[in-house]
C-alpha cells in the first residue's frame, strides 16, 4: 500500500501536473486574448484586464523556470520532484529528436522570399547578407562558407602558436564544421583545379574524409548557390584578383588539415617550400606565373582571373556593336531588365551615337522610346533609364550613364563600332597607301552583318537621323577602296572580301554589284593551267568554284 501510495503522489506531482501546467501554457494565451476583447464591454472590465495581466505574467514565469530547469538539467544539477521539472525532463528528452528532424526537413528545399548569402570579412570571419533568390536557391547553401571561414580561421589559430585560449577559440571554430568541409571534396571532384557552385545538392552528398592537399578560394554569389575555385598543388586557383591583397588571402582556405602560406615573389616562394614541414602545406603564389619556370610552377599553387572576374588593373570595357544583325551591348555591369531589355538596348544605342551630347527626356520618349506612334510615358522612360544606369555600372568617375541633369540625358565612356568605323575610314583618307591599307581592314573587319537586318521594331531612327546613309556612303567607299588596293597587290581574295563586306552595309550599292561581276578569279587557277583565265571576268555560264579562306578577316 505505502508502495502505491508513494507512486500515486509521483504521479499527482510529476506526469499529472506536468500535463496541466502544458495546457495551462497552450489554453491561457487564448483565453487572455478573448477574454481582453470581452473586458472592454462589461461594467468590471478593468478588474478583469488586472486579472488577466497577471495571469500572463505568472505564464511568463512558468515559461522562464520551464528554461532554467533545463538548462540545469543539461548541467545534471538536482531538481525539486514537481510538474515543471518533469515537464523539463520531456523537452530535454525530445531535443534530439526535434533537432533532428529540423536537421532532415532542411534537406528538402523550399522557397523563401529572401535568403541569406555568406561571405568573408577581412579578418577571415562570415558575414551573411541578404539577397535575393536569383542568386541562391536556399539560405543553409551558406552553411558551407561559414564552414570553410570557421576552416580558415581555425587554421590561422593554430598556426600562430601554442596558447590556451588561442586552442579553445581554435577548438570551438571547428565544431560542426568539418562534416561540411569534408562533403565539399566530393563536391570538387578529383581534377586538378577548376570551378564549381556549391548549391543545395551539396548537402546530397557524402562526407568524404581525405588527406589530399586541397585549397579553395570563395569567389563569390552565383545561380544557385556559391562559386568556389579549388586547386591542388600545381594547379592554378581561380579567384578574384582585383579583391585586395589582405581580403584575397583570407578567401583562401585549406580544406584538408592542414595550412596555407603565401608567396608574392620568387624569392619568398623559394624560402616557403624549403621552409614547410611536410606536403599538407600548399603554398600559393600570388604574382605573375609566367615568371615562374615549370619545376617551381608544379611544386606550387598559382591563381588567376575566376570566371567573371577581371585581373587588377583591368578596366571594363562597354561597347555598342550595331554593325551586325541585332545590336548588342558587350561588357554590362548586369543584363537589363528583361521586360524593358528592348528599350534599354535601343536608349543605349541612341545616346552612344550622340557621344558627350545631351538629350532630352521628351526627344527620348518620342523618337526613342516611341511604340506604334505613340510616346513613351515619363514612368517607361525613368524606368528604362534606372535599368541602364545599374547595367552599365560605374567606373571611378561614377555611372556611365551619367545622372539626370533638369531632365538630360548623356553618356560617357562607352564605345560603339559605327564611331570607330567611321574614324578608321577618316583617317584613311589622309594616310598613306600602307597605313591606309590596314585602315581598310580594321574598318571592314568591324562589319559582322547587314546593320540592324533582325531588329523587328525600333530604331527608326538610325535611318530618318542620316545615321543609316553616312554608314552606307562611307562602306561603299571604303569598300571600293579596299578591292582597288587589294588588285593593285594581286590580293584577290581580300579584294573580293572588301566587295562582300561592304555589300554588307549597303545591299542595293549598285557600284559594288558591278564591281562584285567583275571580280578576278581566284590567283591559284592561274598557276594550275588556267592560264589566261586568271584575270577573266566571272560571267554567267561559266562560273568557277571557289574557296575562300577569311577567317582572318573574321576575328
Amino acid at each position: 500500500m505505502d508502495t502505491e501510495r508513494r507512486s500515486l503522489r509521483r504521479f499527482a506531482t510529476g506526469p499529472l501536473q506536468g500535463i496541466a501546467l502544458v495546457l495551462y501554457f497552450v489554453l491561457l494565451p487564448y483565453v487572455v486574448e478573448t477574454k481582453w476583447r470581452f473586458s472592454y464591454g462589461v461594467t468590471d472590465g478593468a478588474v478583469l484586464r488586472d486579472l488577466l495581466v497577471g495571469l500572463s505574467l505568472f505564464w511568463l514565469t512558468f515559461l522562464v523556470l520551464l528554461v532554467v530547469y533545463v538548462q540545469q538539467l543539461r548541467h545534471r544539477r538536482a531538481l525539486p520532484a514537481n510538474g515543471c521539472a518533469w515537464l523539463a525532463g520531456v523537452v530535454l528528452l525530445a531535443l534530439p529528436f526535434l533537432l533532428s528532424s529540423s536537421a532532415g526537413a532542411t534537406t528538402r528545399p523550399s522557397p523563401v522570399p529572401e535568403v541569406v548569402a555568406a561571405s568573408l570579412h577581412h579578418d577571415g570571419s562570415a558575414h551573411l547578407e541578404p539577397t535575393s533568390q536569383a542568386h541562391l536557391d536556399e539560405a543553409r547553401v551558406g552553411l558551407f562558407a561559414l564552414a570553410l571561414a570557421a576552416k580558415g580561421r581555425r587554421d590561422r589559430l593554430v598556426a600562430a602558436g601554442p596558447d590556451e585560449d588561442l586552442d579553445a577559440l581554435a577548438e570551438r571554430l571547428g565544431e560542426g564544421d568539418d562534416d561540411l568541409v569534408a562533403r565539399l571534396r566530393d563536391v570538387i571532384g578529383s581534377d586538378l583545379d577548376g570551378e564549381v557552385v556549391v548549391g543545395d545538392d551539396a548537402f546530397d552528398v557524402a562526407a568524404r574524409y581525405d588527406v589530399e592537399p586541397v585549397v579553395v578560394s570563395f569567389i563569390g554569389p552565383r545561380p544557385g548557390g556559391f562559386a568556389l575555385g579549388y586547386a591542388r598543388e600545381g594547379g592554378s586557383l581561380p579567384v578574384d584578383l582585383a579583391a585586395p591583397e589582405g581580403d584575397l588571402a583570407r578567401r583562401v582556405v585549406a580544406l584538408h588539415e592542414g595550412s596555407v602560406s603565401f608567396a608574392h615573389s620568387d624569392n619568398e616562394l623559394m624560402r616557403a617550400l624549403v621552409r614547410r614541414r611536410d606536403s599538407s602545406t600548399l603554398v600559393v603564389y600570388t604574382a605573375d606565373p609566367a615568371e615562374l619556370d615549370e619545376e617551381l610552377r608544379a611544386m606550387c599553387v598559382t591563381m588567376r582571373p575566376a570566371t567573371g572576374t577581371r585581373p587588377p588593373g583591368t578596366r571594363r570595357e562597354v561597347r555598342v556593336e550595331l554593325l551586325r544583325s541585332y545590336p548588342q551591348v558587350q561588357g554590362l555591369a548586369e543584363d537589363f531588365t528583361a521586360t524593358l531589355r528592348r528599350r534599354c538596348l535601343e536608349m543605349v544605342s541612341y545616346l552612344a551615337m550622340h557621344p558627350g551630347e545631351w538629350v532630352t527626356g521628351d526627344r527620348l520618349r518620342s523618337r526613342v522610346l516611341v511604340h506604334a506612334s505613340v510616346d513613351a510615358s515619363k514612368t517607361t522612360l525613368t524606368n528604362t533609364a534606372s535599368s541602364v544606369r545599374r547595367a552599365l555600372g560605374s567606373d571611378e568617375r561614377g555611372p556611365l550613364l551619367e545622372p539626370v541633369s533638369s531632365g538630360l540625358y548623356r553618356l560617357r565612356a562607352v564605345g560603339l563600332d559605327v564611331a570607330d568605323f567611321h574614324r578608321y575610314v577618316a583617317r584613311s583618307r589622309a594616310a598613306d597607301p600602307d597605313e591606309a591599307y590596314d585602315l581598310y581592314l580594321a574598318a571592314l573587319a568591324l562589319v559582322h552583318g547587314e546593320p540592324l537586318a533582325s531588329v523587328l521594331k525600333g530604331f527608326e531612327w538610325f535611318t530618318f537621323e542620316g545615321h543609316r546613309a553616312q554608314l552606307q556612303r562611307d562602306g561603299e567607299w571604303v569598300a571600293r577602296a579596299l578591292h582597288d588596293a587589294a588588285l593593285e597587290r594581286d590580293d584577290v581574295e581580300t579584294a573580293f572580301w572588301a566587295l562582300r563586306q561592304g555589300l554588307l552595309i549597303d545591299p542595293d550599292s549598285e557600284d559594288l554589284l558591278d564591281a562584285l561581276a567583275r571580280v578576278p578569279r581566284l590567283s591559284q587557277f592561274g598557276r594550275d593551267g588556267a592560264g589566261a583565265a586568271q584575270h577573266q571576268s566571272v560571267g554567267p555560264g561559266r562560273a568557277v568554284a571557289m574557296s575562300w579562306a577569311f577567317e582572318r578577316f573574321g576575328r
